[in-house]
Order: structure tokens, then C-alpha cells, then sequence
């Protein structure tokens, strides 16, 4: 059921196909702890291993939709991350053409032995493994796109993945269950069906979990996040590092003149009391490019775009609040007033850049006034 909603979640897009598919993997999984709990692998003993090997798709599918989800496209042959499910698939063909009674002695040699067999120990530590490489280079993909994201606007939770970076951390917690219950049933002699049946309890976790994100997450920007120059200029930047030396555009007559261009329109315009202000946007206003404008920030201030307004806007919060006049609104109006579009965005920029929460910093201001 949750398979049909994520999958006709509008828009209806290849990020919504891949997320319902990996929800139905992750369900459909579950049920090979069922069947060997419940003992109708006795009823039906030519479904044994059937199931198995979706395990081998989370990854995958994982990794296929956070892809998707920073790149709005597909990865380049995707279809070689199933490969390991179709060798598997292949691996145990003997298996499935055995006869009904042989199919039962081995679910009963894995799901009733008295402890985890070895073999199965490590079969599942080989899973973990694979299953945790994919969501580490997830993890990689979300933390590079967040990067980007901060070099070019300077509102980001509209456009922020931390609902899915929650939902790779899940997947690691899941993953660390998993070795700790293979490890136990192997030394203190418990069943694999045990084993399962508490990894199955977390997975359900994991399929609600990423129920819920797809109606939290918003859409996100990608073509327009990057202005093609400013790619253009990275590119030609990392050809310089992987040579050992670093390539800069501007000279520095260029970069003095575009500083004080930039700071001229912070300063004396307070552009960044704009809510959506871009990188784009902002070079736009000092008629610079957007690749200059970056190299600018990064050469002059070492920071990112959305830190260098950002702070510009805690400054100008610091300055009204000192001002008397301040006292009769509220911190968030006066934080919507500067730029902020969020509660939440105010209080981490302002705790970052002062060391304080905005309430301790305006009672702080208040006594000083009063003393």
C-alpha cells in the first residue's frame, strides 16, 4: 500500500518510482523471516530463498534514488548495480530445482539450527557490508550536493536533503543492528530465525521512515542550482589540483574591483536582506559572473556563499537589536526583516556566528542597556 502511494506521489517522477520500488523490496523482503517463523516453508517449500536475495537490492535502490534525488537524473548503467542480485539469483538455481523435501531440510538447517551457522554468519556480515558501501557513497552524494548548495544560495532548507541523510544514518543503524543479532545468535546460540525476525522489526522502521520522507521532502533544484560557467570554472580548478597546482581566474586588480563592488551592494543595499537571494541573483546585481562571484567568496572570505550572507545578516540582527526601538518586535520578525525565512535557519546561523541563542544574546543586550 505504501508502495502505490510513494509511487503515484506527485509529481510523479523516476525519484518517486525508485523510492515506492525500494519500499516494496524492503517489504516483500520481510516476509522470508515470516515464512520460516511461522513454518510454512513446510506448506509451500518451493518459495525457499525465493526471497532472499532482494537484500541484495537495498543498496542499489538506495544509492539509485539518492542519485536521482541530487541529480535529477540517472545514474550511467544503472542496471550494473543488480548484477550481484542476478549472480546471486544464478548461485542458488541448484537450489531451487531440488525436490520440495530437500528445500524444507535446508530452511530447517538455517532458520531452526540452535545457533547461526557459520556459513550464514558470514554470508550476512558479506551483505552488511555491501549494503553499507552503497549507503556511505549516498552519504558522499548528499554531503557534495549540500556543499553546493551553500556555494549558491543563502536559504537552503527549502532545498535541504536532511531527511534523507537521516533516513542513510537509519539505514547504518539497521545495519549495525544486523551484525550485533548475527553476532549474539552465533555465540550465545539463537536461531537465524531470530536473527531475522529482530532485523525485520527495524526494516519496518526503515519502511515507515521512508513512507513519511517522501511527503517531507521537497523538491529540489538542480540544473538551475549551478550556473553552467561556474561549473565550467570548478572543472577547470580540479584539472589544476589533480596537477598539483591551483588555477584562479581573477587577477587581482579584478578581484579588488569586484570586492569592492560586492561589499558596496552587502553594506550600503543590504541585498542580503533579500529572503531567496542566490549566487546567481547577487552577481547578477554587481554584474559579475556567477563563477567570479564564488571565486571572490572563497578567495577573500575562505567561506561559502550562504555563511557569507548569513553573516552579514547576524550582524545587521546585532544592530538592531542594540537599537531601543527594536524592543517591541518580536526576534523572528526582525530575523524575516534581514533575510531569514525560518525559525529553525535563525537560530542555527545566529548560534553559529555568536556562540549564543538569539534570546540569551538579546537579554544579554537588554541588561547591558539597563546598566
Amino acid at each position: 500500500f505504501l508502495t502505490w502511494l510513494i509511487a503515484h506521489n506527485k509529481p510523479k517522477d523516476a525519484k518517486s518510482l525508485v523510492l515506492g520500488l525500494l519500499t516494496f523490496v524492503l517489504s516483500v523482503s520481510l516476509l522470508g523471516g515470516i515464512y520460516g517463523m511461522t513454518g510454512y516453508y513446510k506448506v509451500f517449500p518451493h518459495l525457499v530463498n525465493v526471497m532472499d536475495p532482494l537484500f541484495l537490492l537495498y543498496g542499489p535502490l538506495l544509492y539509485i534514488y539518492i542519485f536521482v534525488l541530487t541529480q535529477n537524473r540517472m545514474p550511467k548503467k544503472y542496471f550494473l548495480h543488480i548484477l550481484p542480485f542476478v549472480i546471486y539469483i544464478i548461485s542458488f538455481i541448484p537450489l531451487y530445482l531440488k525436490s520440495g523435501d530437500e528445500k524444507i531440510q535446508f530452511a530447517e538447517y538455517i532458520f531452526l539450527s540452535e545457533k547461526v551457522p557459520v556459513k550464514g554468519l558470514l554470508m550476512q556480515l558479506g551483505r552488511v557490508v555491501y549494503i553499507a558501501a552503497y549507503v556511505i557513497v549516498s552519504l558522499i552524494l548528499v554531503r557534495t550536493h549540500e556543499k553546493k548548495i551553500k556555494d549558491n544560495f543563502s536559504n537552503i532548507e527549502k532545498i535541504s536533503l536532511s531527511q534523507a541523510k537521516r533516513i542513510l544514518y537509519l539505514f547504518l543503524v539497521v545495519l549495525f543492528v544486523a551484525l550485533i543479532s548475527f553476532f549474539l545468535g552465533y555465540r550465545f546460540s539463537y536461531s537465524f530465525s531470530v536473527s531475522n525476525n529482530i532485523i525485520g522489526f527495524f526494516v519496518g522502521i526503515l519502511i515507515y521512515a521512508l513512507a513519511y520522507s517522501t511527503w517531507k521532502t521537497n523538491s529540489i533544484v538542480t540544473k538551475e542550482m549551478v550556473d553552467e560557467k561556474l561549473l565550467k570554472a570548478k572543472e577547470v580548478q580540479n584539472d589544476a589540483k589533480s596537477k598539483g597546482r591551483t588555477i584562479f581566474i581573477l587577477s587581482d586588480d579584478k578581484l579588488n574591483k569586484f570586492k569592492t563592488r560586492l561589499e558596496k551592494a552587502i553594506k550600503e543595499e543590504k541585498l542580503f536582506t533579500e529572503n531567496e537571494l542566490s549566487l546567481a541573483e547577487l552577481s547578477k546585481k554587481i554584474d559579475i559572473q556567477p563563477y567570479q562571484l564564488s571565486e571572490l567568496i572563497s578567495r577573500v572570505y575562505g567561506e561559502s556563499f550562504f555563511d557569507f550572507i548569513n553573516r552579514y545578516r547576524i550582524e545587521e540582527i546585532k544592530l538592531r537589536l542594540q537599537d531601543s526601538n527594536s524592543d517591541s518586535f518580536s526576534l523572528l520578525g526582525i530575523a524575516m526583516d534581514c533575510g531569514f525565512n525560518s525559525k529553525s535557519s535563525f537560530n542555527t546561523a545566529f548560534k553559529k556566528f555568536t556562540g549564543q541563542t538569539p534570546s540569551e544574546y538579546r537579554t544579554q543586550t537588554l541588561v547591558r542597556a539597563s546598566g
